[in-house]
């Protein structure tokens, strides 16, 4: 053989070689197909987790206090364009007969759809008392539930306790 065939020879065996053990170091990714992931079905009854509280003592009269929930549900039929509608209700655990406090909550999907929905709600007290005049403090805890346009309460989620001070 003549040196250049030689080289070039040498040259390509060895480009060869190198390729074949790069190709052979190589992984493969396995990709899940995506059609064989199940997903759990989102309940059409609406379910709530707390996520924080803004404040946990607070001033009579003056202070607000801001629950942030998130929430979830299967049919997206959450709110209600009625503004007197209330969807949402907030209960101080003091005397949770008496004190209930209603708040409405406006549609979280298009109307009409059926679609699930996820988001998260800031639900804002905007000040609290003493029960007890004579007490220079107070603790309470608040529980939370939201409805549906088809009457489904939600599961109940309850503070941190809250002191009041004077």
């Amino acid at each position: 053989m003549k040196p250049i065939k030689k080289i070039s020879f040498y040259l390509s065996w060895n480009l060869f070689i190198l390729f074949s053990l790069l190709m052979c170091s190589c992984e493969t990714n396995h990709i899940e197909n995506i059609d064989t992931i199940n997903y759990e079905p989102i309940s059409d009854i609406p379910s709530i987790e707390l996520d924080s509280i803004s404040n946990t003592d607070v001033i009579e009269y003056i202070d607000s206090i801001i629950l942030k929930i998130s929430y979830q549900d299967g049919d997206g039929d959450l709110g209600s364009l009625n503004p007197d509608a209330t969807s949402i209700e907030l209960i101080d655990n003091r005397n949770p007969d008496v004190l209930k406090f209603n708040y409405h909550l406006s549609p979280r999907a298009p109307a009409g759809s059926n679609i699930a929905i996820q988001g998260e709600l800031d639900i804002k007290l905007n000040n609290t008392i003493l029960l007890n005049e004579n007490n220079n403090s107070e603790e309470t805890t608040f529980s939370i539930r939201i409805k549906d346009e088809a009457d489904n309460w939600s599961n109940v989620v309850t503070s941190p306790t809250v002191t009041i001070r004077q």
